[in-house]
């Protein structure tokens, strides 16, 4: 067994001693006690509820998890889930463009081997393969946009010049000087964690990194944030996360049905809470700047939207309709 599929037995079986006394559990409280992001947790929940039919349910009064069948109780392992089965399958396909027979037989024994613990997932997944075929991997789109050269970088402490052109922030590169402390694959984009050489923590979206540059020489630092090679990453979020490192407001967004059960699903920000006022529209909120990604996911929600805030935020939202009104 894998650490990782360790590690999830461990989140798993932590969730179900709380389960069975009576604490209601949740996200915020299993993370707590497993060392991991809250994202992390509510995925191991949310794991054990679809992937292996745990009997539990969320109470909204109680906000936590208890258990529906006070008889089931959760085996010592677990088979491989659908995550690793599915993922599995996938890569058995893309494999065959290498040409590697030994690689291709691995993974067949070992898909032969998850398969046989898990049969009734694997037997629904099995016929999927011949309507799969993929000509480009998210690895290696993330490969064509440098993240090796970012890593290398960020492993050795080199310093670095990078030039950033955001098109939502001026049409001007602006150059930072510093140190990258974290390369975060997140919502399709990559994202780097710059410590800047006047003290500051920044995060930059790499795609509008259009050049960074290793510098043979010694940068004075003001005021770090931390040591140089130990970066804080215990605040790094999904989603609209990435942007709390400066100006950090309370955002909360109503979502009226049937979107809200959509989004509900969906996780944008590991610090979010949800709650539900009658007629089913979905309370969100979470901590956040007003960015531009976050002013089109709310245009991107429509005549859902049936509440906003900040005020700020409720303005650049106007803006942008306005000016979308003009087509």
């Amino acid at each position: 067994m894998s650490p990782r599929a360790v590690t999830f037995l461990h989140r798993a079986h932590t969730f179900f001693a709380e389960l069975e006394k009576d604490t209601f559990p949740n996200a915020n409280s299993l993370a707590e006690q497993c060392d991991c992001s809250r994202n992390t947790a509510q995925r191991t929940i949310y794991r054990l509820r679809d992937e292996f039919s745990a009997p539990i349910e969320y109470d909204p009064s109680r906000k936590g998890y208890y258990l529906t069948d006070r008889t089931y109780k959760l085996k010592e392992t677990l088979p491989p889930g659908k995550d690793e089965l599915t993922s599995l399958l996938l890569a058995r396909d893309l494999v065959n463009s290498l040409d590697a027979t030994d690689i291709t037989d691995a993974l067949d024994r070992l898909w032969a081997q998850y398969a046989a613990n898990n049969p009734a997932v694997s037997r629904d997944l099995l016929p999927l393969i011949d309507r799969f075929s993929s000509s480009l991997t998210t690895i290696g789109r993330l490969a064509d946009e440098g993240i090796l050269h970012y890593l290398t970088a960020a492993a050795r402490g080199d310093n670095v010049e990078i030039t950033y052109s955001s098109p939502w922030r001026g049409t001007e590169g602006k150059k930072y000087r510093g140190r990258i402390m974290h390369v975060h694959f997140s919502d399709g984009a990559l994202y780097l964690k710059f410590w800047d050489m006047t003290g500051r923590d920044i995060i930059l979206n790499a795609s509008f990194v259009s050049s960074c540059e290793i510098l043979n020489e010694s940068l004075d630092y003001k005021s770090p944030s931390y040591a140089p090679g130990q970066p804080s990453i215990d605040n790094w979020l999904e989603g609209f996360g990435v942007w709390a490192s400066e100006n950090v407001e309370e955002v909360e967004i109503s979502i009226a049905p049937p979107a809200s059960k959509y989004f509900a699903k969906q996780m944008w920000h590991e610090d979010q809470t949800d709650t539900w006022e009658t007629g089913d529209v979905l309370i969100r909120k979470m901590p956040a700047i007003i960015s531009p990604e976050l002013v089109r996911r709310v245009l991107s929600l429509g005549r859902h939207v049936v509440g906003l805030g900040p005020d700020g935020l409720r303005e650049k939202v106007r803006d942008e309709v306005r000016v979308m009104g003009r087509l």
